[in-house]
């Protein structure tokens, strides 16, 4: 008896220490499953967040605030994790800012309230910011911050903390997350777990011994921890020790023996069930799509997610291959790759398009991975699933908002010069041709009417130029009123003149609006080449030249580019640097002026300032260089040294008393629309100490024709200060009457070509008394240009016209030349005055 006590005892304590060491076993597999599973539910659902917000950051700055605000919203749908999405610029988001790095996703600690920007900022109410950078032309511009649901993510935690175990969710920084564990993450043992992605440590707090299982996240800044004490690992066992210590207590109740041991096995049982139920809970709750196969591929198990995702239920797969769901998008090697790589017992992961069991196409993330037996070999096959079909939805709407116009649906400037560097560079024979069309008016047309009827008529344009393009070609609006089309290969350059002139045909039929008709016209530049023997920028700018030709010819056609343009364009950009040059220097441009005399008294009344540049001994024309000067934008810098020699001259003559009347500049349109002409004026006369009432300002009757609010405002400050306004070469353009009414301008400019016909042709004659009549309805002085005989003087002071100009005069001079005339002419008038 006592050899079968001893015997017994030794056998029970091995049964007491193999329980406990089993025990602690499957209290480390229990752990380690649940952190595994915890893990990849977390990623992907932190995946499928941060993939949607990298989608809103790909053209952040380029898209408008209404199609980012769909985008989103498309989004947040089909991710229940996201609270919100935001759009943040890089000043007002100090959180993301302070911890910005090279990293492509930044996840930040737990802030207070429901989402970025939340007003109500409660304690009670938490979520989880990630910050996604976004760059305008290649620099940081700012952030698209996700919020994440703090309750969709302790909605996974729930099962496993039901069991008695402690989950957390931590950042590398050592920020908790979420969780209700202890501080898992500290000082000591971040070195611990940093050099080692996952493992497991036992150690003892108040609490007693416990097992912290974690996962350093490889995808994300991220460590789960799952924390089990052994006090509830061991219960079973103590109590069946308890139970084994009191049967060996009663020896002789062997049957009372066997019941026990029969329970204590029973019960040890139950356990496994229990902790192997618990794990498959987890998994089958999972988001993700899950289905385990046999080594030979065939499918055994499927979770409840994958039967939401493909329609067919585990009765329906078991046995068969994911054959079922191919959807025939992909060849055979992809496949065949696949094999191979989880054939060796490595991990797979890519994009999927699967068939749904309705046909509909599913697109999904899938990642496969070999499960591997003690000796190596592959026991069984997990594939998960992530649906990313939003996402790619997204993606594709995103890519066709970024390639084409909002307005038009057109292709845009970025897609069309992609496609023509392409074809340029990637094709070696056969011809190309590209058309670059440029709308006349269309200015005139957003000022009168509205940028509503601009935005009509572009509408329009591009449905017209669609109805002409060919088939192969490709059309584009470039920006603002510019389109463009290329073909390759393009046909005979008889075909391209029929196309361009079908074009210029097409645009300047009337065009109807809130009952409102009027035309709009095209200039249409067109550059022909051999694809191999031109550059896509090349080919542009030759369109472009052609184009600016076609303006200049006088709208409403068309030109193709030859040499002359590129040599016209050379010499313009010549000019433009030149003319830069000379502003900054003392030596080349210089004011004339050219006096204004009374039509009756011949009294000099005033003087018009004219800018003259002369450069290594040679005169250029204004003619030359000031429209030049308009369209460089250089003739508002032009127009201050202007302003500021005129005035430097006046304080100069006042000072000595000499006097020349009132002082007549000339402001270009561009000035008046595009800069504050007026207020540097008004500046300048403070500083120059010269009274407004000596000076005049100029500008062409065309410059009417622009009705912008910073012209309206221009002209109000000139006429409250006494500013006299003149409008030059009155009759060549085309001013409303009830605008020039309106204006209440001081002068009446005539011009010189109606002023030459006086005395030879009979219309120019009636011209310019009919001219002179309506000024005088309008309470306006008359100022005749161009004024070189006797003859039309006598004819313009007898039809009441008030002041002449002109070389029968006195031609424009230089100041120093002007004091002298003036004073000649004093002598002269006083003689004659004297003889009389």
């Amino acid at each position: 008896m006592v050899i079968i006590l001893l015997v017994m005892t030794v056998s029970l304590q091995h049964i007491l220490g193999r329980g406990h060491q089993r025990a602690l076993e499957e209290q480390l597999l229990t752990n380690t499953s649940l952190a595994y599973a915890l893990e990849d539910s977390v990623i992907r659902s932190l995946q499928a967040a941060v993939g949607a917000l990298q989608t809103v950051a790909l053209d952040a700055e380029e898209r408008s605030k209404a199609t980012s605000n769909l985008l989103t919203q498309r989004l947040l749908r089909g991710l229940p994790q996201l609270r919100s999405i935001d759009v943040v610029a890089y000043e007002q988001a100090s959180l993301c800012a302070e911890r910005a790095s090279n990293a492509d996703v930044l996840f930040l600690p737990v802030q207070a309230g429901r989402y970025w920007g939340d007003a109500f900022r409660l304690a009670e109410l938490q979520y989880w910011p990630v910050c996604v950078p976004y760059f305008s032309q290649g620099a940081l511009a700012g952030f698209v911050i996700g919020s994440l649901n703090m309750h969709y993510f302790q909605s996974l935690f729930q099962s496993v903390s039901a069991s008695r175990r402690e989950v957390s969710l931590y950042l590398f920084s050592g920020e908790k997350i979420l969780g209700e564990g202890a501080d898992f993450l500290n000082s000591a043992r971040r070195e611990v777990v940093m050099g080692r992605s996952w493992g497991d440590l036992r150690e003892q707090n108040e609490q007693g011994n416990y097992l912290d299982s974690y996962r350093a996240t490889s995808f994300y800044p991220l460590v789960i921890s799952l924390r089990s004490y052994n006090k509830d690992a061991l219960a079973n066992w103590q109590s069946d020790a308890q139970i084994v210590r009191t049967i060996f207590s009663v020896l002789a109740i062997a049957v009372v023996l066997m019941l026990v041991m029969y329970l204590v096995f029973r019960h040890k049982r139950d356990k496994v069930q229990g902790s192997n139920h618990l794990l498959s809970m987890a998994i089958r709750s999972a988001a993700n799509a899950i289905f385990i196969t046999d080594p030979k591929g065939r499918i055994e198990w499927v979770n409840d997610a994958f039967t939401t995702l493909t329609g067919y239920s585990l009765k329906q797969v078991r046995g068969k291959t994911p054959r079922i769901l191919n959807s025939g998008v992909h060849e055979r090697p992809f496949f065949q790759n696949l094999w191979e790589t989880i054939s060796q017992g490595k991990s797979w992961r890519n994009e999927l398009v699967n068939r749904h069991k309705n046909g509909q196409f599913v697109t999904v993330e899938q990642t496969i991975t070999p499960i591997l037996d003690s000796a190596g070999e592959v026991e069984y096959f997990i594939a998960v699933h992530e649906d990313i079909t939003v996402r790619k939805e997204a993606e594709q709407q995103v890519l066709y908002m970024a390639q084409h116009d909002d307005l038009t649906g057109l292709s845009n400037r970025r897609y069309f010069e992609q496609c023509l560097d392409e074809c340029v560079s990637q094709r070696h024979y056969g011809s190309i041709a590209l058309l670059f069309i440029d709308l006349d008016r269309f200015k005139e047309i957003n000022d009168t009417l509205g940028h509503e009827a601009g935005d009509v008529l572009l509408k329009r344009v591009a449905k017209k130029l669609e109805r002409i393009a060919p088939d192969e070609a490709l059309l584009s609006r470039l920006g603002g009123d510019e389109f463009a089309l290329f073909l390759h290969p393009a046909q005979q350059a008889s075909h391209i003149h029929h196309l361009a002139q079908a074009i210029v045909d097409a645009l300047a039929q009337p065009f109807e609006y809130q009952d409102t008709t009027f035309s709009v016209s095209c200039s249409v530049g067109v550059a022909m080449s051999d694809v191999a023997d031109i550059d896509s920028s090349s080919l542009l700018r030759q369109a472009d030249l052609a184009m600016y030709r076609a303006k200049h010819s006088g709208k409403n056609t068309y030109r193709f580019f030859d040499d002359s343009m590129d040599e016209s364009m050379q010499r313009r950009v010549a000019t433009q640097r030149h003319l830069e040059e000379a502003m900054s220097q003392d030596d080349q441009l210089s004011l004339f002026f050219q006096p204004q005399v009374h039509a009756r008294t011949n009294q000099v009344v005033g003087v018009e300032v004219l800018i003259r540049w002369r450069r290594l001994g040679e005169w250029i024309s204004p003619a030359v260089f000031i429209p030049i000067a308009e369209d460089s934008g250089q003739i508002i810098e032009l127009g201050r040294w202007i302003i500021d020699r005129t005035l430097s001259q006046v304080a100069d003559w006042r000072a000595r008393n000499i006097e020349v009347g009132k002082v007549s500049i000339n402001i270009s349109a561009v000035q008046l629309s595009n800069s504050e002409v007026a207020y540097e004026l008004l500046n300048g006369l403070k500083h120059y100490k010269v009274p407004s009432e000596v000076i005049a300002i100029e500008f062409t009757e065309t410059t009417l024709m622009v009705r912008s609010a910073q012209l309206a405002r221009n002209l109000a400050m000139l006429r409250a200060n006494n500013i006299s306004i003149a409008i030059d070469d009155f009759g060549t353009g085309y001013c409303s009457l009830s605008y020039l009414k309106e204006l209440e301008a001081n002068y009446l400019k005539i011009d010189q070509s109606f002023v030459r016909g006086i005395g030879d042709i009979e219309s120019d004659e009636c011209i310019v008394s009919a001219t002179i009549a309506m000024a005088k309805g309008l309470n306006m002085e008359v100022i005749a240009e161009g004024v070189e005989i006797e003859y039309q003087a006598q004819y313009l002071a007898e039809h009441g016209c008030d002041y002449l100009q002109g070389y029968g005069f006195a031609r424009p001079m230089p100041a120093a030349d002007l004091e002298v005339w003036l004073e000649q002419r004093k002598q002269t008038l006083n003689a004659e005055h004297v003889k009389a």
